[in-house]
Order: C-alpha cells, then sequence, then structure tokens
C-alpha cells in the first residue's frame, strides 16, 4: 500500500494507472497534474485524482510513487522540474513508448539521482486519448515492458514489477536498444505507414467518393491513424533510427512485390505472397496470462 501517488501526465495512461491503483487498493491518496488546468480538474471531476496540483513538483511532494506520463520529448525538462525531489527509496516510473531516449532523459536531468527511475512502457492503449478515456482495466492483461540500468535501484524495479503485476499486467526486461528496435518495427512503423496510406487517399480528388465505399479492410488498415499527431511526431522523431531502418525494409519488400505486378508475372507473385499469408495465418496476438513472473 502507497501513502500517495503522484501523476504528472492526467490523461488516457496516467489516468488510467490511477483509476487501476485504487480499484486495486494499493494507495490512498492521488494528487495528480497536468500542463493543461482543465485536464487536472477534468480528472478530480471524474474521481480519477483526489487533489489537483498547480505544479509537476508539488504532485511529487508527499508522493511515495510516481508515474510521468507525458510526451517522450517532455520528460526531461519534466524530471528538470521535479528533481529536487526525487529521493532514494521513491518509485519513479514513465509510460513512454521509446526507452533510449528517455533513459538519457533521465541521465542529464537527474544525474546520480537517476537510481530512483524505472523506465517503463504498458503495452497498452486506445486510439481516442485524454482523461475521459481513462479505465480502471486498461492494463489487465497487457505485458509492461521495464528497460532498467545498472545504476537503477534493484529494489525500485522490484517494486515496479509488483506494482504492474498487481495491476494484471505480465512485466517484462528488455534493454533499451532491443525494445526500441522492436517497438520500431512492430508499433511505429505500422502507425507510420497508415498515416501515409490514409494520406495518400485523402488528398486525391475523388477521395470522398471512395472512402465512402471502404469497408472494414480498409477502417482496420487505417485505425491506428487515428492516433494523437503530437504523441506520434514525439516516437519518430526519438525513435528515428530504427523507425527509418523498418521503413527502408518494408520499401524493399514493396518495391520487390511491385516489380512482379509490373511484368504481370502471376506465378511468381502468388509463390511470394503464399507464405506471407501463411505466416500471417500462423500468427496471433500472444496471450500471456497476467502474474507470469518477470522475464530478461
Amino acid at each position: 500500500m502507497f501513502n500517495q501517488l503522484g501523476v504528472i501526465g492526467c490523461g488516457l495512461m496516467g489516468g488510467s494507472f490511477a483509476l487501476a491503483m485504487k480499484r486495486a487498493g494499493l494507495v490512498k491518496r492521488v494528487i495528480g497534474y497536468s500542463k493543461s488546468p482543465s485536464t487536472t480538474e477534468q480528472a478530480k471531476k471524474l474521481g480519477v485524482i483526489d487533489v489537483a496540483a498547480e505544479s509537476a513538483l508539488l504532485a511529487v511532494s508527499g508522493s511515495d510513487i510516481v508515474l510521468i506520463a507525458v510526451p517522450v520529448s517532455a520528460t526531461e525538462i519534466t524530471l528538470k522540474a521535479i528533481r529536487h525531489l526525487v529521493n532514494p527509496g521513491v518509485l519513479f516510473m514513465d509510460v513512454g513508448s521509446t526507452k533510449c531516449d528517455v533513459i538519457e532523459s533521465a541521465r542529464r536531468a537527474l544525474g546520480d539521482r537517476a537510481a530512483s527511475f524505472v523506465p517503463c512502457h504498458p503495452i497498452a492503449g486506445k486510439e481516442s486519448g485524454g482523461v475521459q478515456h481513462a479505465e480502471a482495466t486498461l492494463y489487465e492483461g497487457r505485458q509492461v515492458i521495464l528497460t532498467p540500468q545498472p545504476f537503477t535501484n534493484p529494489q525500485l524495479v522490484q517494486k515496479a514489477t509488483d506494482v504492474w503485476s498487481a495491476l494484471g499486467a505480465t512485466v517484462l526486461k528488455m534493454r533499451p536498444h532491443n525494445h526500441d528496435a522492436a517497438f520500431a518495427a512492430v508499433s511505429h512503423l505500422p502507425h507510420l505507414l497508415a498515416f501515409a496510406f490514409f494520406q495518400a487517399i485523402a488528398e486525391q480528388p475523388a477521395a470522398r467518393d471512395y472512402l465512402s465505399l471502404a469497408g472494414p479492410g480498409f477502417r482496420d488498415f487505417t485505425r491506428i491513424a487515428a492516433g494523437e499527431p503530437a504523441v506520434w511526431r514525439d516516437i519518430f522523431l526519438a525513435n528515428k533510427h530504427e523507425v527509418l531502418a523498418q521503413s527502408k525494409r518494408f520499401r524493399t519488400m514493396l518495391d520487390q512485390l511491385e516489380a512482379l505486378i509490373e511484368a504481370g508475372d502471376a506465378a511468381a507473385l502468388e509463390a511470394a505472397l503464399r507464405p506471407i499469408s501463411e505466416g500471417r495465418s500462423a500468427w496471433s496476438l500472444p496471450t500471456i496470462p497476467p502474474g507470469r513472473p518477470a522475464a530478461k
């Protein structure tokens, strides 16, 4: 049981964490801060937080667990603002989708106090952001990736593992570079492609007519293009080397398929598509029972 949770960034992720902690009976009081006062007030009205803080520093004051749920580009300035209250024994976590840049931000902003910061990435979310969409069950049955460093306090790493596990998540550990490479492939590039594909349709003169004929396949393929632009701007830039590497791999495959279409080679095209189809048919979304021990 924690006495006070400080949430910096009372949106979907931070709000859902607060609700989940309350529902699990893991915290007595939640104090929250957001850059927009209206967001903080809405979080209070919805019962997501108990007290609205006027600054990030005040959200940390008196808290024994802190969640930083801001865009990854704002991590360093946020950590600098609260640096003087980052004390040993207090668990500080983030929810950023990239980890190498977040860890470097923590090094620069916190110095030796970075030992109290446990980098986290919950694999959860929705197309619609905002505290009004926060849910206490958002992290149930989901994976949470921890990327602790050699200097990270191991007791706080264990505490972070216990917290996420108590919320119904499965906790894994990865090296930050491996994390960023993996999520460039399975998350960041798909979002980039969805943005590009939808816009390629939308900017055509007959776009309205085309979109009126779109079916479930188009809906499913473009669903993630409704993501928050500022969030994805930060992710693409923060992980640009890995995203661009994956984009080049995709472009190579697309070029190969286009060449077969251009040549009109039906047999070769089908031969190229078949293992892709079979591979996708054999794949299914991982379902990992909550409470599984953390893996490296």
